[in-house]
């Protein structure tokens, strides 16, 4: 059952009510208080809410691995722009691998998949990732927003949009030490700052801005912080990144999953 929400003056309707940490961002950076709205009034896409607050309109594109190929994806990559790239969910092979690194050689950005209910998944692929040079720089969440995203590592979260649900405010958000973007496919405006996914091939190059970059994860009681210089961790953490280069092959080979093979360290 949708709630309808009243957002200064615009309904909305979600299938949740917001938590407070949402309601918290929509405060700080809408200056808006989330009410619940009795009245069936006109009611407003959550894709088109950033329209009725008007700000600066940047953003930067975001691939998928099946649009590497795209005329979109090369006219980024030839203009000298930086895309970031979401590595695939699934155990990919040696095909998607060097598809990969090559577009990470030609400037793409790599972004790894987070699922909040298995966050040590998102370790272990980031811990492989690494190794295999493609080292994340932020986390992808598919699923939209999640309360719980507060309590995970600090560093840089894509969120895609939720149709269901509010989405998070067009900006660069920021809760102590995480930054969290609001993403989307296009749907004929940007407003705001807002992550795109696969844009299309004639949208203007103009208006670009990165988001700030990096991630941090704990694999097995280490802790990584991957930044655009280099990823730190403590000399077993190092250890950890050497050992996946040699098991890699075998995960490739086997199609285990991440978390159980790495789990055998």
């Amino acid at each position: 059952m949708s709630n309808l929400l009243n957002i200064c003056g615009i309904v909305i309707a979600s299938s949740q009510y917001p938590d407070a940490t949402l309601q918290q961002f929509y405060r700080q950076y809408y200056h808006c208080e989330i009410k619940a709205e009795q009245i069936k009034a006109e009611v407003q896409s959550p894709s088109d809410l950033s329209m009725f607050f008007p700000y600066q309109d940047t953003w930067w594109p975001v691939f998928t691995i099946d649009q590497i190929s795209s005329e979109s994806f090369q006219k980024f990559i030839h203009n000298g722009i930086r895309p970031g790239i979401i590595l695939p969910d699934e155990v990919f092979g040696f095909p998607h691998y060097f598809l990969l690194k090559e577009a990470v050689s030609q400037g793409a950005i790599p972004i790894v998949l987070f699922k909040t209910e298995q966050p040590q998944y998102f370790a272990a692929k980031a811990t492989f990732s690494t190794a295999i040079g493609l080292r994340p720089m932020a986390a992808f969440v598919s699923t939209g927003w999640d309360e719980n995203l507060i309590s995970q590592p600090a560093g840089s979260y894509i969120i895609q949009l939720n149709s269901a649900n509010l989405p998070l405010p067009s900006r660069e958000v920021r809760q102590g030490q995480h930054l969290f973007y609001s993403a989307k496919g296009f749907n004929g405006h940007v407003s705001g700052y807002e992550i795109i996914i696969n844009p299309p091939a004639d949208l203007p190059l103009s208006n670009i801005r990165y988001p700030q970059l990096g991630i941090s994860w704990n694999f097995n009681n280490i802790d990584y912080e991957s930044t655009p210089e280099h990823v730190s961790t403590n000399l077993i953490g190092y250890i950890f990144i050497v050992l996946s280069i040699v098991v890699v092959p075998l995960d490739l080979i086997l199609t285990t999953t991440y978390p159980d093979l790495l789990g055998t360290f």
